[in-house]
């Protein structure tokens, strides 16, 4: 009987130190990207997106995060990071940056910088010169998708 009440104690305090392990993290992390647009003085035109992330997301963000829009493989715009200091909305304006004869899909990439986690938005919007998406009011809420590579 103390064989059995041995043994049973050494399954409880497996389990219990099991399941008070550190979880491995369900992604692996991502380099800080050092997102810059090239020669902007080559690309007259512009287009502007006010987005924002999702609450999911929003809720690990901090102002070290970094966003960027892309055509192709080419960063054509930053964004800049406005906080509203009486609800502490955060709202990313992001000018893009193309040349005259240029309106391919712009997409974004958010990368959170409290996790490590790279993110790419699956919308995306074409480029139009002098065009706005999103507002301060009312902006686009990008809907991420985790970069695994």
């Amino acid at each position: 009987m103390k064989q059995i009440k041995t043994i049973l104690a050494l399954c409880i305090a497996i389990l219990v130190f099991e399941g008070c392990s550190k979880d491995t993290d369900p992604y692996p992390e991502s380099a800080v990207p050092s997102w810059s647009v090239q020669s902007p003085e080559l690309l007259p035109n512009s287009f502007t997106a006010i987005v924002a992330i999702p609450d999911e997301i929003n809720i690990y963000a901090g102002d070290e995060d970094k966003i960027a829009a892309f055509i192709g493989d080419e960063c054509r715009g930053v964004g800049n990071l406005v906080k509203s200091e009486s609800t502490g909305e955060r709202v990313y304006y992001i000018t893009i940056r193309a040349a005259d004869t240029e309106n391919r899909a712009i997409v974004f990439m958010y990368y959170n910088a409290r996790l490590s986690y790279m993110y790419q938005a699956l919308q995306s919007v074409p480029f139009e010169n002098d065009g706005t998406w999103g507002t301060h009011d009312s902006p686009v809420i990008l809907d991420l998708e985790y970069v695994t590579d």
